[in-house]
């Protein structure tokens, strides 16, 4: 099976055009990305191990790490990041607000939960392939 034909340029431009749009949730859909993550990763990885100035490869740094919040998403799973995003930043503890959040986001804690258990597990992979990268270790 011979690997999938891409554009470098293009998946790099639009990855970053997905980046750059204003979104309400840290945790997006896969289906959102235009290619496929393996070719994202394999034309960030490039331009990261290429990139002439320290900013640019900082950035291409973030870039690489933000693929770990584009996930696959049962219902329940996008139904628990709407209520996440609806019910916006907690409130102080012990308020009204804090209890009345804490009741609206109760029965999407598990669904959420096993998304931000992948989301944290494949940031972590990224990471440390970053690090070996770089030459770290």
């Amino acid at each position: 099976m011979t690997a999938p034909e891409f554009d470098p340029r293009d998946v790099l431009e639009k990855y970053v055009a997905i980046l750059s749009r204003p979104e309400s949730s840290v945790i997006r859909h896969l289906s959102e990305l235009a290619h496929h993550k393996d070719s994202i990763k394999a034309v960030l990885q490039h331009c990261i191990r290429t990139a002439a100035d320290r900013e640019t490869r900082d950035f291409l740094k973030e870039a690489y790490a933000s693929l770990s919040n584009f996930q696959s998403m049962t219902d329940a799973e996008k139904e628990a990041v709407a209520v996440l995003n609806k019910v916006g930043t907690p409130g102080p503890e012990g308020s009204k607000l804090f209890g009345k959040q804490a009741r609206e986001i109760t029965h999407v804690a598990a669904p959420l939960q096993a998304l931000l258990d992948r989301i944290t597990a494949e940031h972590a992979v990224l990471g440390q392939e970053l690090k070996s990268l770089a030459g770290e270790n």
